[in-house]
């Protein structure tokens, strides 16, 4: 099975207004740049999707499918297809070598790729009437827990939107903050709105800086009786001080890991009750296996992505067996559309997982022609 043709969409879809941010925080920008949606046809009739990054443009897709140019897919091992394009690299003093060693270098900045190996799940699951979930050793969980998102906001735009959120479904939140904001009323206002048992994540990317400057919020927040967690509390060259935070008890401390070569040393450490996994599909399942051996629960981190990605990213939930806190999926619920055929409601603070094979969704063409900025295609021959 090779793929013959793929037609892509560029997307813009906004954000519903007055949800995500508060207005003296400036305005939101992830919803202004454009994602590229894109279809695989097969010479064995299969259509696969795909989503890509934001920031992938019309050549970067292109020079990421050239490496499937005339492969048989069915061929490609999953855990580790061969996609990234190390021509350029210089990590290693050479070009991949034709001698193979035990290192591999596509784990040097390849999530880029993702939604090419979404592509792949989708197809070679079509092919052989499987799902994504299946092709990752099957499911444990057929329903995925999710958190509710926005940025920073005040305190009772926050309370509004929490309201809103749980009135959808959702039983948490994961919201942007920095030290300087009004974060433990904030906090004090979701719980006003929403009652002790709906959850927050802070998650200020490291901007409570240092332990020393933070710590007398952080114990106002735990007050407060409502905080699931706190993830990246200060920029991760301070590993230890999430060390120093966690042995208080406050409340559990996550760290986001990106390249999951990078969850080791954190569990080592000790740095960690619970791991943000943000990488590509094979990756993610492992390292979430071994989370699971030392007993770090995990979640699957998103960009705020459309629906093609989110499907790929429950069926990665669904199949990974440490993934028992809530993920990141919520693209409906902030955008205007996920330009799928569902919108993957949220029931009890859960997701159902797509049946079917493969990603087991498909585009809504209506959706996806309100929100097109531009069409392109390319052959495969």
């Amino acid at each position: 099975m090779k793929i013959t043709r793929v037609d892509c969409y560029e997307v813009v879809v906004p954000a519903h207004e007055d949800i995500a941010t508060s207005s003296e925080y400036g305005p939101l920008r992830f919803d202004r740049r454009s994602k590229i949606i894109f279809e695989a046809h097969t010479d064995a009739g299969h259509v696969g999707l795909g989503e890509m990054p934001r920031g992938v443009d019309e050549n970067g897709l292109k020079g990421m499918l050239n490496h499937l140019r005339g492969v048989d897919l069915l061929s490609i091992p999953l855990q580790e297809p061969p996609l990234y394009d190390l021509s350029q690299n210089d990590t290693f003093a050479h070009t991949p070598p034709g001698r193979p060693h035990r290192l591999s270098e596509q784990y040097f900045g390849a999530y880029r790729e993702i939604g090419v190996h979404a592509v792949l799940f989708d197809l070679i699951g079509k092919h052989r009437g499987a799902s994504a979930s299946d092709l990752m050793g099957g499911r444990v969980r057929d329903r995925v827990r999710v958190d509710y998102w926005m940025g920073r906001m005040t305190p009772e735009e926050s309370a509004r939107a929490c309201k809103r959120a749980k009135e959808i479904g959702y039983r948490g939140v994961k919201c942007k903050c920095a030290l300087e904001d009004d974060n433990v009323e904030r906090a004090e206002a979701v719980k006003e709105a929403c009652g002790v048992d709906f959850e927050m994540t802070f998650d200020p990317n490291g901007r409570f800086y240092r332990f020393g400057e933070s710590i007398g919020m952080l114990r106002r927040l735990a007050a407060v009786g409502n905080i699931g967690c706190v993830e990246d509390p200060f920029p991760q060259m301070h590993i230890d001080e999430f060390k120093l935070l966690r042995s208080l008890g406050l409340f559990a401390v996550a760290l986001h890991i990106r390249q999951s070569h990078e969850l080791i040393p954190a569990i080592k450490m000790g740095a960690c009750d619970i791991a943000n996994l943000c990488d590509l599909p094979w990756r993610v399942h492992l390292a979430g296996g071994l989370c699971w051996l030392a007993n770090v629960a995990t979640w699957y981190g998103s960009g705020v992505d459309l629906g093609v990605h989110e499907a790929l990213m429950l069926h990665v939930c669904a199949a990974t067996k440490s993934m028992t806190r809530p993920s990141d999926i919520f693209g409906r619920s902030i955008r205007q559309h996920n330009l799928i055929d569902r919108a993957f409601d949220v029931h009890d603070g859960e997701m159902a997982v797509p049946t079917g094979p493969g990603l087991g969704v498909s585009l809504d063409r209506d959706a996806l022609d309100q929100y097109t900025q531009r069409k392109f295609s390319f052959t495969m021959d």
